[in-house]
């Protein structure tokens, strides 16, 4: 596919071919190295108070294929790293405050806690899940409309990483959030000694 005109392709049918995605988004990628690799987007007041008290079942980190959409960029991570997270049910009040602070709505916002010791390998994200159980329709979004994110629920300790591109971030307050395009490679690890909890969302954009 054309580097030029990837943004008019819907989502669902750029993510159905795996070899092709990682070729396409290695691409974009690389023609847009020397621009900023993310962007700082502030601070978020959430009522991180009750986000912390979860402590969600650790699972793979990396989802296994669902159909005929695999995985990216990441081999050799998937059996090894671990993740506990929680998936926020629709009707929870973060859906709202996210989709009013960035203007999307078809919200999925997971919390990630990465224990000590945890690597995420450098990848693409998907959304195979969230856009292929018939909760929301995503047919005809096109990928220009995808906009995702994290924030942070914790302030940094010592160890702690998250990478976008060529960049890191780390030092990082609760509450700050960073937003990134869909083709940017990205990952993070726990060198540290404290549990690191992150907000991760996607959704569409509603002005477009």
């Amino acid at each position: 596919m054309n580097t030029q005109n990837y943004e008019q392709t819907r989502w669902l049918d750029l993510i159905e071919d795996i070899d092709s995605l990682t070729k396409l988004s290695t691409d974009i990628w690389k023609q847009k190295q020397s621009q900023p690799q993310y962007n700082s987007t502030g601070y978020i007041d959430l009522d991180f108070k009750d986000i912390l008290k979860l402590n969600p079942q650790e699972v793979p980190f990396h989802t296994q294929a669902i159909g005929e959409i695999g995985q990216t960029l990441h081999t050799g991570m998937v059996k090894n790293n671990q993740i506990k997270r929680h998936e926020f049910e629709k009707e929870h009040k973060l859906h709202k405050q996210i989709g009013d602070r960035f203007g999307i709505s078809k919200t999925q916002i997971y919390l990630n806690v990465q224990t000590p010791g945890n690597v995420c390998g450098i990848h693409i994200d998907k959304y195979r899940t969230h856009m292929t159980r018939g909760e929301y329709d995503f047919s005809n979004t096109l990928t220009k409309d995808i906009f995702s994110g994290v924030v942070f629920c914790q302030d940094w300790k010592l160890g702690q990483v998250f990478i976008a591109g060529t960049d890191t971030i780390t030092k990082w307050k609760q509450g700050d959030s960073y937003t990134f395009p869909w083709y940017m490679p990205h990952g993070s690890a726990n060198a540290g000694a404290h549990d690191r909890y992150l907000l991760q969302f996607v959704g569409e954009l509603t002005k477009k």
